[in-house]
């Protein structure tokens, strides 16, 4: 995707590459993934500019999601505790 003119002056941006922005502030949360962006820069006031990438679809073989009946927040199907509430949901 093509951005061609600058938000703050109109001027022309161009494609400086593609980064992984790491998710979550602090050192235990290095796990929480990476967003990946492309990058545009103003050839005349150097503004940068963050576009998302688009997500590579959902392979076939992956794990079902379901909502936690404590929290409601979607976990993978198998799990035996919420790892956002940790209430326990085999039993």
């Amino acid at each position: 995707m093509e951005r061609e003119c600058c938000l703050r002056c109109g001027g022309k941006m161009v494609h400086i590459g593609q980064e992984k922005l790491q998710l979550g502030q602090y050192w235990d949360q290095l796990f929480s993934g990476a967003l990946e962006v492309d990058i545009y820069c103003c050839r005349d006031c150097k503004k940068l500019e963050f576009y998302a990438v688009e997500a590579p679809e959902e392979e076939e073989d992956s794990i079902a999601q379901v909502p936690c009946p404590y929290c409601g927040q979607l976990h993978e199907i198998d799990d035996p505790k919420c790892p956002h509430c940790g209430q326990r949901l085999l039993e």
